[in-house]
């Protein structure tokens, strides 16, 4: 099942990647909508929605490149993060103020969207989320509601990475036994593991859907990012026994440096002014 599915979801991200509309829409259209916007006062939506959709296809395309046995695609990869990182973060920079004072979520950005942003930072080796982490982390429990299982996680993962306790709730649903193994038998604690990679294939498609984002599908984004988290404590990580594990996603090595891309850092010193 999860091997039929693996080989399905790669065939989607392919086709995904291949389609010259969405190259055109999400790379080219994009990256010209930003390149507008930055430094125009005027168009600050405009630039966190372009930074957000670019970032999508180079993370996508990026790590299609890897499976499909590229190296070089996690460098396109970590581009595509870093402009979606900063377009959260210059979002909340923005807005975020505006929101606080009416009464909203402080978050002005998606919970889902500063999720996938939040793991693909730790499984990428973003040096650069910490603010971003802070904001999640930070977020209410009671400010999630009942389905918000995974955005619920991420927070507690992060909590973790901060040395703070994790709250162990029930509403983190299917993730509340991974966290409660967490100091526990290595054997549990990855068949624990084992079984949120089931959920997240189960979590493809769909409005509301965890892991519906290219970037996501099919890399084991949570499984990473806890082995991250942990080597960030000092604690061992056991080994993961389920096929999104043994991937050229997982199996392939980053690069050590971070690429640096002018987009990026105009962005980066975008969100450094007053």
């Amino acid at each position: 099942m999860s091997t039929a599915a693996i080989t399905t979801l790669h065939r989607q991200l392919s086709e995904w990647a291949g389609r010259p509309a969405n190259r055109k829409f999400l790379q080219e259209d994009q990256e010209a909508q930003l390149r507008a916007a930055l430094g125009d006062p005027a168009k600050k939506t405009q630039m966190h929605v372009a930074a957000w959709m670019l970032g999508t296809w180079h993370l996508g395309h990026g790590l299609l490149l890897v499976l499909e046995g590229d190296g070089a695609g996690f460098d396109e990869a970590r581009i595509g993060q870093g402009l979606r990182r900063s377009s959260l973060l210059l979002r909340e920079k923005h807005q975020g103020q505006s929101q606080k004072k009416s009464g909203a979520s402080k978050l002005p950005f998606s919970r889902l969207h500063g999720a996938w942003t939040s793991l693909l930072g730790l499984a990428l080796g973003d040096s650069h989320s910490d603010a971003l982490y802070e904001l999640m982390r930070d977020e209410s429990e009671a400010t999630f509601s009942e389905g918000e299982h995974f955005p619920l996680f991420v927070r507690e993962l992060l909590r973790l990475h901060a040395g703070q306790r994790p709250t162990l709730t029930p509403r983190l649903g299917p993730y509340h036994e991974t966290l409660m193994h967490w100091n526990g038998e290595p054997r549990v604690f990855a068949q624990q593991l084992a079984l949120l990679l089931n959920v997240h294939l189960e979590q493809t498609r769909g409005a509301g859907a965890s892991f519906d984002d290219p970037a996501c599908r099919l890399y084991p984004v949570e499984v990473l990012a806890v082995g991250a988290v942990r080597q960030w404590l000092g604690l061992p990580m056991p080994k993961v026994d389920h096929p999104m594990m043994f991937t050229n996603l997982v199996t392939m090595t980053q690069p050590r440096s971070w690429p640096q891309h002018e987009l990026v850092q105009r962005l980066e010193r975008e969100l450094q002014r007053r």
